[in-house]
Formats: structure tokens, sequence, C-alpha cells
């Protein structure tokens, strides 16, 4: 993967503000559950985007995920969950079926729609029909562009219907049981 990085300014959104309206049980059981690692939430109709953008051609594809993360303070250092919130498809790009180079434009279109508590929180590409899992090019890519220890990177096999989540710059496998999907 080759980029250009343009770095986005962090902002948190505190535990108080993104939880207004969960009830004592879900608050609970997200601080206890985010100990060693945060839990991702991913929205089913962002998921079904990125899906739609994967299985457009049978050569990988992908793009950025934008989001927020939740922190019990104001600091990155204290993330309990990263949202996304949305999904940028790189749409100029070069592809095959084992490899992509997308445009540094997808950093631009994705940091012209960003809020101040939303930031480029990682990436997503397919391997279609080779399994989910990061390549040695892909832990190259998430270590040189998404190295914070809150960026994440999602491999999607369209054809085998699997996904797997990495997280920080040594792309460290994010168990299942930490991503949660709900509808929004």
């Amino acid at each position: 993967m080759k980029w250009t990085s343009i770095k986005s300014e962090i902002a948190t959104i505190t535990l108080k503000k993104a939880a207004h309206d969960w009830s004592f049980v879900e608050l609970s059981s997200l601080v206890s559950d985010a100990q060693n690692c945060p839990l991702i939430l991913y929205p089913n109709p962002i998921r079904n985007k990125i899906m739609k953008h994967v299985r457009e051609q049978n050569v990988e594809l992908g793009g950025l995920l934008v989001g927020s993360i939740v922190s019990i303070t104001d600091s990155v250092e204290e993330i309990i969950a990263i949202v996304v919130r949305d999904a940028m498809p790189s749409i100029d790009y070069e592809s095959s079926a084992v490899s992509l180079t997308m445009s540094p434009r997808v950093w631009q279109s994705a940091n012209s729609g960003l809020s101040d508590e939303m930031l480029v929180i990682g990436w997503y590409h397919s391997h279609p029909n080779l399994g989910a899992f990061f390549s040695c090019v892909d832990k190259k890519t998430q270590k040189d562009f998404f190295y914070n220890h809150y960026n994440l990177g999602l491999v999607i096999d369209p054809v085998r219907n699997e996904e797997k989540w990495y997280i920080g710059a040594d792309a460290d496998e994010i168990e299942e049981n930490r991503i949660r999907a709900f509808c929004f």
C-alpha cells in the first residue's frame, strides 16, 4: 500500500457525553470490558456500506474508516471504545486480485468531512477469496500510516464472508468478542 498521510487532530469524546442515554448496566459492561482492548462499535449500516463497496469487483478494494474515540476522561490514553461512524471508499486506486494502491485523495476526502469529534481511525480493504488476514504488506501499511494505539485495520474476504480486525502499529488482532455491531 502506498499513501501519503495527512495527520488528523485527535479529539476524544468523554464517556459521559457518548453514553448520555445508556443504562447503568450498559455503562458498567462497557468500562469493565474495555480494560485490555477497547471495544469496537461498528454500526450495521457502515458494515453494509463497506461490504457493498468490496463486493463491486473481484479485486482488492479499500478505503478509510472514520469515527470517534470514547475515553473515560478526555485522554487518548484512557480509551474504552472506538466508534466507526463512516467509511470513505477509495475511488482513485490501482488494484489487482492481490494488491491495492489507494490515492492520497481518499485522505483528503475523509479529512474534509470530519467534525471536531471525528477523525480517521483506520482503514479497510478486501482479500477476495484469499481469506481475511493481514499480509506482510498490510502490516507494513498499518505500521507506516496507522501507527497510533487506537488505529484500526479491517480486512474482508467478501467471497468467503470473513473479516478480521487489527489495532495499533503492531497490527494486533482484535478478538471477535471485542467487535460490537449495532443499528443506529
